[in-house]
């Protein structure tokens, strides 16, 4: 037979786990992810808005170095041509001088 204090405990028992029914960890998940609905759902616009304005500028910056590698492209052909035109002009004016001194050796 059970005392007084063992059916008290046994009723007290029994009383706990019908408040509180046993819950596996899929429930608690479940109840918890309710819970923290709206926080999850704001965090994740947060983190697609940082996205999207990550994107943006990198686009940003990936045209901005496009143009700056056009830019570069067009001063060095440029410059190249400016180079190459000086060398004729020079060349010429060489071979101008060396014919006027040819020219004034001969005369002499």
């Amino acid at each position: 037979m059970l005392n007084a204090k063992q059916i008290i405990n046994k009723d007290l028992l029994l009383e706990h786990t019908q408040d509180k029914p046993a819950q596996g960890f899929f429930d608690v998940f479940l109840s918890k992810l309710k819970e923290q609905s709206f926080v999850i759902v704001l965090m994740l616009g947060v983190i697609y808005y940082q996205n999207s304005l990550m994107e943006e500028r990198v686009a940003f910056w990936q045209e901005e170095y496009n143009k700056k590698e056009v830019y570069i492209e067009q001063v060095t052909k440029e410059d190249r041509e400016s180079m190459q035109d000086r060398i004729k002009y020079l060349e010429a004016q060489q071979e101008k001088y060396t014919q006027d001194a040819i020219d004034e050796l001969k005369t002499k």
